[in-house]
């Protein structure tokens, strides 16, 4: 793997942190949880990574569950702005820091575990059709997309203000890291900020 299961969860709950504070939903938020960790992996690792978008395909295990980020029409699946989702690309390697909050997804099954999802591209699934077994993966990325979400991210300063926040306030293992920090609102309001997120059991 490229980063330990530790770090990985680490870097989980520094995101989800900010994204809760700023009243997004974690399960809706993968652009913050692809930006601000290919922007934590720079810093801290010195990796080179990047953010992707696109359709994307999970198999979850339990029932043969698939999870689906992508737009199903004419029993084909897309991607468009109302149906993707966003990962994080660093040197071959998939790296998914939203997927711990797929236990909060409302299914209507038996609700998911909060795993680590980091996977080598090169083991990615042929097709959708291909995903029989837990771990198994496929994306597609879109550049148009991606191209969307960087504008979404660049009209407001604030969004790469949350990003710098995330790279500042995380520490590499074993590195102690504080357990709350003070983050400013618009009304030029402190609010205290507490590190939280699901622990981390294991890899899909």
């Amino acid at each position: 793997m490229k980063i330990k299961l530790k770090d990985y969860e680490r870097i989980y709950k520094t995101i989800n942190s900010i994204v809760r504070n700023e009243n997004a939903d974690p399960t809706v938020a993968c652009t913050f949880f692809s930006f601000f960790g290919a922007h934590i992996l720079r810093e801290h690792y010195k990796m080179d990574a990047h953010p992707a978008a696109g359709m994307c395909f999970y198999h979850m295990g339990e029932n043969n569950d698939i999870l689906s980020f992508a737009k199903l029409e004419d029993d084909s699946f897309s991607s468009d702005i109302d149906g993707f989702h966003c990962w994080v690309i660093v040197e071959g390697w998939l790296i998914d820091f939203m997927a711990p909050a797929f236990s909060e997804i409302k299914t209507g099954k038996a609700p998911l575990k909060s795993k680590m999802m980091q996977k080598p591209i090169s083991e990615m699934a042929n097709s959708i059709g291909n995903l029989s077994k837990e771990g198994d993966f496929y994306f597609d990325a879109n550049p148009e997309i991606l191209r969307n979400r960087m504008k979404y991210l660049n009209s407001s300063l604030a969004y790469s203000d949350l990003a710098d926040i995330c790279s500042q306030w995380y520490k590499k293992p074993p590195k102690k890291m504080v357990k709350a920090i003070k983050i400013g609102d618009g009304k030029g309001e402190l609010n205290s900020v507490s590190l939280k997120g699901n622990s981390v059991i294991g890899a899909w």
